[in-house]
């Protein structure tokens, strides 16, 4: 149930056309029965997650009032300026990416690759395994999350599980997870875990074609090694749980 939740969620917040989402689509995109969908929908409606607008539903306004309520940006450690400085210091395609229900998502990005602009500004979601940025947040995971994942990957990447299950020692010992074509072909990456008050909350990624990422790899791999913690020092005080204003 919680998982068609979330998938209910980021339908709606996917609608980009401002006309909303009706019961029949989110049942024929869930797979799910109207009378099911029907249930969840109404909830999220009186919680204020979706908005009801004639027979159609959009986002409602309590996922941004929760951003709010945290009174922090959702990585507060790195800025688009170091995703900038990244991008001018190696030429290579610079982003920020996050795990969300088993799937990468890039957050901020500096690219002049317009396949690369496209997956990041659409949000669209990236297999954790294909992806340095996926390895580098898999290998720095608590382990029995890390199992819940990978024993519900899909079928077509169930092949890579064994191979990064050794792999991984490596990436936390080297400080950063290396790919060469598995998301995209022609397409090598390097990313590096980024921590914040300890915990791994994201990853920083460089990424090109072999013939620039080649003799580079390990190279790139230490200059965001040493970035991401340098910009774990910014990290903001812990929020003060037990007093309100």
């Amino acid at each position: 149930m919680i998982g068609r939740v979330a998938e209910i969620l980021e339908i709606a917040a996917r609608e980009s056309d401002g006309e909303g989402v009706s019961l029949t689509e989110f049942s024929r995109r869930l797979s799910a029965p109207v009378s099911t969908v029907q249930g969840l929908v109404n909830g999220l409606v009186e919680t204020g997650y979706l908005s009801r607008s004639g027979r159609t539903y959009v986002l409602g306004p309590a996922p941004y009032v929760l951003h709010l309520i945290a009174r922090r940006p959702l990585i507060d450690v790195v800025r688009h300026a170091d995703i900038e400085a990244l991008h001018e210091a190696t030429g290579r395609t610079a982003y920020l990416g996050i795990n969300l229900a088993g799937r990468v998502i890039y957050l901020d990005h500096v690219t002049g690759d317009p396949g690369f602009a496209f997956l990041a500004e659409t949000h669209a979601p990236r297999p954790l395994l294909r992806t340095a940025v996926g390895r580098a947040l898999l290998a720095n995971m608590e382990k029995r999350r890390l199992f819940e994942i990978l024993r519900n990957v899909d079928e077509q990447d169930e092949p890579l599980v064994a191979p990064f299950l050794q792999e991984s020692p490596a990436i936390r010992e080297s400080g950063y997870a290396v790919t060469k074509g598995l998301a995209l072909t022609g397409h090598w990456a390097v990313a590096a875990p980024v921590r914040e008050h300890g915990k791994t909350v994201a990853a920083v990624g460089l990424s090109g074609t072999p013939q620039e990422m080649e003799n580079d790899l390990d190279r790139l791999g230490v200059m965001l090694s040493e970035s991401a913690r340098h910009w774990e020092h910014r990290a903001s005080p812990r929020p003060d749980r037990d007093h309100g204003d």
